[in-house]
């Protein structure tokens, strides 16, 4: 039993405020992208994750433990990972492989889950998760857990992710966040869709302020003529239908992974 676990990009991102429950407020046009990591599933004598990479705290098996409580099956996990999608990078991976996870035990248990009971134990469990969990475009508000579906008739069908060696946590860039850019969010989400690349993203200030080695790649990338914009809270910076002399060009940046992809 396969599941893939599909990468985000945030075309746009705003921050709209601090709610009372610590989180903070935002709208973001989502897209899912052809960048996953796989997981296997199978029943076993005990829940457990083989994984290619060393995780932490690990959200898998949080995922397993959360559904059994809420759903009641006996039957014991085991899944072994394939992660590709770097950690702290603002791909949503995290969120992908719970919202991956959510789905595969569904099939491999024959739970018969509806979607509104996924999408409940997904908006339990991460931020991103509800997102993750239908891979389609979509505005999401919230803190994630508010989504509008959206039809893309102009998918992008080219897409650099750069994926330098730095790793952000969410937090600190968030705590580096002082305020919003006055942009138009409702005009922007409708250029989008008409074609236009009119992207942004309010926290790539704090993330820039955050890491001096972000801040770095970003400013030289812009040098070198590249319209590059971040997803998430980075570190991965992006840029649509990229030049090949261009693209020639950053393959001679030092630390940085090149993934070209496109819209799923």
């Amino acid at each position: 039993m396969k599941e893939l676990a599909y990468a985000k990009i945030n075309l746009i991102l705003e921050i709209k405020g601090k709610r009372t429950d610590g989180y903070h407020e935002l709208r973001s046009l989502m897209i899912p992208i052809e960048f996953y990591d796989t997981l296997e599933f199978f029943i076993s004598e005990e829940d457990q994750v083989i994984s290619n990479v060393e995780i932490e705290n690990n959200a898998i098996l949080k995922t397993i433990s959360y559904m059994r409580s809420q759903i009641g099956f006996k039957e014991n996990v085991l899944v072994k990972l394939n992660k590709v999608i770097p950690i702290g990078s603002g791909l949503g991976g995290g969120s992908a492989d719970i919202s991956a996870t959510i789905r595969g035990v569904n099939r491999l248990l024959n739970l018969d889950l509806t979607d509104e009971v996924m999408g409940d134990i997904a908006n339990q469990l991460g931020s991103d998760t509800l997102f993750t969990l239908n891979n389609r475009p979509a505005i999401v508000e919230g803190r994630g857990d508010k989504i509008k579906f959206i039809d893309m008739t102009h998918k992008l069908e080219s897409i650099l992710l750069i994926l330098p060696n730095i790793s952000l946590l969410t937090k600190d860039i968030f705590k580096a966040f002082k305020s919003s850019n006055k942009n138009d969010f409702d005009r922007s989400v409708t250029d989008v869709l008409s074609g236009k690349l009119s992207l942004y993203n309010d926290l790539l200030e704090p993330a820039l302020e955050v890491s001096k080695s972000l801040s770095d790649l970003y400013h030289s990338l812009r040098s070198d003529g590249f319209d590059v914009y971040m997803s998430g809270s980075g570190s991965t910076l992006f840029v649509v239908n990229p030049d090949e002399v261009l693209v020639n060009r950053i393959k001679m940046y030092q630390n940085v992974t090149l993934i070209h992809t496109k819209q799923h």
